[in-house]
């Protein structure tokens, strides 16, 4: 009776180690000689087998594989000190060490309840994050949105619906936050979020309110904010009364993307989509610059470069996009029809050598969104292709920003959040949420701030603070990234 009871517990003790290794084809095993098995995972991967200590069978094949979680990137796995695929199997010949090691690419996400659409978020001087929410859907319309503010580590500050989807807020001099719903009226709200005014006395209140651009009013030099609707619009910032309006020419001719004011007060803006005006901080125009062809279209805000050209894309049906540099007495310096003649809806950056990046939208045998790099005098430096996931085009309609070391980072439709090195090639690319309309923000610490619509069920948002390895934006850069700085002033020399 000894003998049997010790035959059933050898028998068991086999089995249990045989499912302990994942036994998947072995190789005339021997159930009573193991050879130790030690499995170590990092936090942030998730896979087989778990972290610990397994006494395998002699002979014994086994399978592992793992996979980063939503948050972490760089997933290395090491057998025996050298590097194998994340999935494979391996024999258990001998005693094993495994390990899967990962860093994390996101710091912190803050989920909303609406969309993060054409919101591209705002700093203030303490590091208060300010950003807005709300969308257009085709199945019902706008959904509300509103103003969202959150402490530097991510918790809520404070939050105040409007009723309407909103776009990017931009921070004023003395901290007042301003943001424009899809009403076009804009909002102005004290640092803890009371309430001040809003502005929607337009000359003329039955203009088309558009879904289209990127929206967010500038802030000049002295304070003064500057909206795009039926016009051009110089707010008073303490009271929300217009100070001056520089009327629209034509019927239907509304402003759908955002001023920008250049060096010496002169606000440059789109009106109507196809002619850009410069105007005087008075409210009297300069000049007006008319794209080459009425139908040559444009949802962008302009990029100014380091001697004062303005940059900025169009489009143009079946024929795409082209890219103009204007000079500051608004003559046209050169035009040129973009790789491939991609759909440009997002705006340009440029680099501290120079270089204007431009993002667009699927094209070509591809379908492939790209991001372009050209020299001051307009010629391609290099471009690179958008990941294509399954069968859906990688659109970008993010606008991209310049990191301090020369890497260049933005968004695509389908969630992904590139960056590319200065020469073209990729850094690293992470999946962050379902759709991504909005630009980067980078911070002086490396962190990455950036918006969108989440996974899962319904339209609601995420704004994601990413790591990286940019401490802020390219010294000497005249343009970083949209509305110039992390205030969303617009302003060339703001902050």
């Amino acid at each position: 009776m000894d003998a049997k009871r010790t035959s059933l517990a050898r028998t068991a003790a086999a089995v249990l180690i045989l499912l302990a290794c994942s036994k998947k084809h072995p190789v005339d095993p021997n159930p009573f000689h193991t050879h130790n098995l030690v499995v170590t995972v990092e936090t942030g991967i998730e896979g087989w087998p778990a972290a610990g200590r397994y006494a395998c069978p002699d002979g014994d094949t086994t399978e592992y594989g793992y996979r980063t979680t939503e948050d972490y990137s760089n997933l290395v796995v090491i057998l025996d000190g050298e590097g194998v695929p994340a999935e494979g199997w391996f024999i258990m010949d001998r005693d094993r060490v495994l390990s899967a090691s990962c860093g994390r690419r996101v710091l912190w996400r803050f989920r909303t309840d609406q969309a993060v659409y054409y919101a591209s978020p705002a700093v203030a001087d303490d590091g208060t994050i300010y950003f807005g929410t709300g969308m257009y859907r085709n199945t019902d319309g706008w959904t509300p949105g509103g103003l969202v503010a959150l402490n530097p580590d991510g918790s809520l500050k404070w939050s105040q619906p409007l009723g309407n989807a909103t776009y990017g807020p931009s921070v004023g001099n003395d901290g007042t936050v301003f943001v424009m719903d899809r009403t076009y009226a804009v909002h102005a709200f004290s640092p803890d979020g009371a309430p001040l005014w809003t502005f929607d006395d337009f000359e003329e209140p039955f203009f088309v309110k558009r879904d289209m651009g990127q929206r967010t009013p500038a802030i000049g030099s002295d304070g003064t904010v500057y909206a795009g609707a039926d016009g051009l619009y110089a707010l008073d910032p303490a009271t929300g009364r217009p100070m001056w309006h520089l009327s629209r020419t034509h019927f239907g001719r509304e402003c759908i993307a955002s001023p920008v004011v250049g060096p010496d007060g002169t606000v440059f803006v789109v009106i109507g989509e196809d002619t850009l005006y410069a105007v005087r901080p008075d409210g009297s125009r300069r000049w007006a610059f008319g794209f080459a062809n009425e139908d040559e279209l444009t949802m962008d805000t302009p990029a100014i470069g380091a001697d004062g050209t303005l940059y900025i894309a169009t489009e143009k049906g079946l024929e795409g996009s082209f890219l103009y540099a204007v000079r500051p007495d608004g003559s046209l310096k050169w035009r040129i029809r973009t790789e491939g003649g991609r759909i440009v809806r997002a705006s340009p950056a440029i680099g501290p050598d120079g270089t204007i990046y431009l993002a667009t939208k699927a094209g070509g045998g591809d379908s492939k969104g790209r991001l372009l790099a050209y020299s001051p005098s307009g010629v391609l430096m290099w471009e690179y292709g958008l990941e294509r996931l399954h069968t859906t085009p990688d659109d970008s309609y993010s606008s991209p920003s310049v990191g301090a070391d020369g890497v260049i980072y933005f968004g695509a439709e389908t969630g992904m959040l590139y960056a590319v090195n200065p020469d073209g090639t990729l850094n690293w690319k992470h999946m962050l949420f379902g759709i991504n309309w909005s630009s980067p923000v980078i911070l002086d610490d490396g962190t990455l701030l950036i918006g969108g619509i989440d996974n899962g069920p319904g339209y609601t948002g995420v704004l994601c603070a990413v790591i990286t390895t940019s401490m802020g934006y390219a010294a000497g850069s005249p343009w970083p990234r949209f509305m110039h700085d992390n205030r969303n002033t617009g302003r060339f020399g703001g902050r």
